[in-house]
């Protein structure tokens, strides 16, 4: 019975404060706290515990960004950060701690141990909790290319950094685990473009920024990732126009950048488009 396990975990309030006491931390084996952060996950992700979740994701946030951690019990944080974001729901994207849980998790998408559990906890969280919208900026941010992620939130300022680069910069790699996050963006905006009421929804300036993200790796050196580039920017052209009503030769033309250096490629994205769309 599902009552009696629950009644079975340790206090969730007990288990907070064992993995907030560095010298209870200090001490401990690797199994123990990654059976702790399971507790964690499991007694502040149920209704009496949402008063602990705040301080739980600050635990995670250590966890996910501390050096030479080991892989059970990264495991286990990612784990508890997606049972915690499942019951927080759109509230997750405020907290303060998002941001650098986000971004750690994204980075961990090229770690062979830990990688399919990152993609799991990011496909649970992908429009329960977090949008392109308000995640665009920490991708930017982990793919390296900080211009972008540094845009102001303000929208003429942000609409003004969209706008100001609308050739791909030519990069072999930018850093890398680029491949990985390339091919994950690629699948989330397929994946949004086809999501019942999305919110926060793409605007026009983000999906320039979105757009620009792809550009910046279209000479990539890795064929695969080349071939995620071509497919991520078909998915935001159609994300443009079936989802903000855009005409498809003003969503292409947000792609000049690729015009110029791949007309074969442009030509595509462009009749593939059409033929979808049709």
């Amino acid at each position: 019975d599902d009552d009696e396990e629950e009644d079975d975990l340790p206090k969730v309030s007990d288990v907070l404060k064992q993995l907030q006491s560095p010298d209870m931390i200090a001490n401990m084996k690797w199994k123990e706290k990654a059976e702790l952060l399971s507790h964690l996950g499991q007694g502040a992700s149920r209704e009496d515990g949402h008063h602990v979740r705040q301080a739980a994701l600050n635990i995670i946030q250590d966890t996910l960004g501390g050096k030479n951690v080991n892989v059970h019990v990264i495991r286990s944080a990612l784990i508890a950060s997606g049972m915690i974001g499942i019951a927080m729901g759109p509230e997750l994207a405020s907290q303060m701690s998002w941001k650098s849980i986000m971004i750690e998790t994204m980075k961990l998408l090229k770690s062979k141990q830990c990688g399919s559990v990152a993609k799991t906890v990011l496909a649970q969280l992908h429009g329960r909790c977090f949008t392109l919208a308000n995640s665009l900026e920490y991708i930017s941010h982990v793919l390296g290319l900080g211009s972008t992620a540094s845009a102001p939130k303000s929208r003429k300022s942000r609409v003004g950094v969209a706008k100001a680069s609308p050739n791909p910069r030519r990069t072999s790699t930018v850093n890398g685990n680029s491949g990985e996050i390339i091919e994950w963006l690629a699948e989330i905006t397929e994946r949004e473009r086809n999501m019942k009421g999305i919110d926060p929804m793409l605007e026009k300036s983000s999906l320039v920024m979105l757009i620009n993200l792809f550009l910046s790796y279209v000479d990539h050196r890795d064929q695969r990732c080349r071939k995620n580039v071509m497919n991520g920017l078909m998915q935001a052209v159609l994300y443009g126009v079936q989802r903000l009503g855009l005409d498809l030769t003003r969503v292409m033309r947000m792609c000049s950048g690729l015009k110029e250096t791949n007309p074969r490629g442009w030509n595509k994205i462009y009749q593939n488009a059409q033929a979808h769309l049709e």
